[in-house]
């Protein structure tokens, strides 16, 4: 095993020991450190392997983590950068490998199943309207911009769980319901973990393209 994989392997098992803080509950600032550090370490895991956007929006995620506990809309624009890195990151697979036109009615059951979900949150948003707004409307981006490129399927697949994660987050605040325990930080930490490690394989398939590219102009 290489130092690479050891610093993944440590990262996801740090991201997801942070479920125990739903019993332990860990004070701050103990606990924001502890919630933090396994997203950072998949950001720096992202970076060791020359996946810089990957890298740039688990670090705005885990400035996230600690921020929504801080104050929460400055949490929710952290995570809203995090976003948009990691629609650049859909994008730049787009670039390498093309289109996924095979998946477009996926993207259009997202956004299907988005607009419900903001039309279900909407009378609960309150203050938190227009950032609420905003934050779906990036997130579904996300998501959507995942299906219409070809890309790695676990990163795809963390999108959708990124998502899922996000939603029971709003059911919680915006709905006012009881979601299971725990629920939301597996989803989140799971989705981040698949994220990095997906996102993290572009570096040899750009190097894979330049070489084609070479060989074509040759």
């Amino acid at each position: 095993m290489n130092m690479r994989s050891a610093l993944f392997i440590l990262a996801a098992i740090v991201a997801m020991s942070h479920l125990a803080n739903e019993w332990v509950n860990l004070a701050p600032p103990s606990g924001l450190v502890w919630k933090a550090a396994g997203i950072v370490l998949l950001g720096l895991y992202a970076l060791s392997q020359r996946a810089w956007l990957a890298g740039a929006a688990l670090l705005f995620c885990a400035a996230g983590d600690v921020l929504l506990e801080l104050v929460f809309v400055y949490g929710m624009a952290a995570f809203a950068i995090g976003h948009l890195f990691y629609i650049a990151c859909f994008l730049e697979w787009g670039r390498i490998l093309g289109l996924n036109k095979r998946d477009f009615p996926v993207v259009i059951l997202v956004l299907i199943v988005s607009v419900a979900l903001m039309a279900w949150f909407l009378p609960g948003m309150g203050d938190l309207l227009i950032p609420g707004l905003a934050y779906q409307l990036i997130i579904t981006a996300m998501v959507c911009s995942a299906f219409i490129v070809k890309a790695p399927m676990l990163a795809r697949l963390g999108a959708v769980v990124f998502m899922l994660s996000d939603t029971l987050i709003a059911v919680g605040i915006f709905a006012n319901m009881d979601v299971p325990p725990g629920s939301v930080w597996i989803t989140y930490a799971g989705a981040q973990i698949m994220m990095a490690w997906g996102m993290s394989r572009v570096a040899p398939y750009r190097a894979r393209a330049k070489r084609q590219t070479a060989a074509s102009a040759a």
